[in-house]
């Protein structure tokens, strides 16, 4: 008798510590997904903030531009890209951030330095991406200054506005980067980098202490 209870007790505890490691495997099925689109996102992040702190600060050295066989504008920058195992990407790089055809939003890396057929690389810094839009924090162009043609500008004060071109003709950089992100099938991401600038941004009203 005491056989069979004690059989029907380790039946029962089998029965439940598989059920439990079915019910954490399929957690953890759940989960992983989770966790590789949070990675995702917060390598962007990094990869772009570091791109961003590291700019060069020559004129002509960051800005926008339509290429013909791309979709969308891309975003062109001169960086410091630190210390890279093959020293061809060590240092100044000239860096491309754009939508590839196979709706991967990538960065492109070539050195800074002339020369015909120059090794490149591409890192994919998200994937599933059908659209992204960049917006710089620049101090408000005057009414005669040109814009492009498509280009939006949201005002945030009298002497600040948010632009989403950034001409090769605008000189310095801008004090502050947005990026959106649309999805295929998930939401649409926002991102927003401080870029260190010498020149500072802030603005007072007068009368505030």
């Amino acid at each position: 008798m005491e056989i069979l209870i004690a059989l029907s007790l380790t039946a029962l505890l089998l029965t439940m510590l598989f059920s439990f490691l079915v019910d954490s495997a399929k957690i953890k099925a759940k989960l992983d997904p989770v966790r590789s689109e949070i990675l995702s996102r917060e390598q962007l992040q990094t990869r772009l903030q570091g791109l961003f702190s590291s700019l060069g600060k020559e004129g002509g050295s960051f800005y926008t531009r339509i290429f013909p066989d791309e979709a969308g504008k891309s975003l062109l920058a001169i960086f410091d890209n630190g210390v890279d195992p093959d020293p061809l990407f060590s240092g100044s790089t000239l860096g491309k951030i754009y939508l590839d055809k196979e709706s991967n939003l990538s960065l492109a890396l070539w050195p800074e330095e002339k020369g015909e057929n120059l090794p490149w690389r591409k890192e994919i810094l998200l994937t599933n991406v059908s659209h992204f839009e960049f917006e710089f924090l620049a101090k408000k162009s005057p009414a005669s200054a040109p814009m492009a043609k498509k280009e939006k500008t949201k005002p945030i004060n009298p002497n600040l506005e948010w632009r989403t071109d950034w001409p090769k003709s605008l000189s310095g950089i801008p004090a502050m980067i947005r990026l959106r992100v649309d999805r295929k099938k998930d939401p649409s991401l926002l991102f927003a980098f401080h870029i260190p600038t010498i020149e500072p941004f802030i603005t007072y009203q007068e009368g505030v202490r």
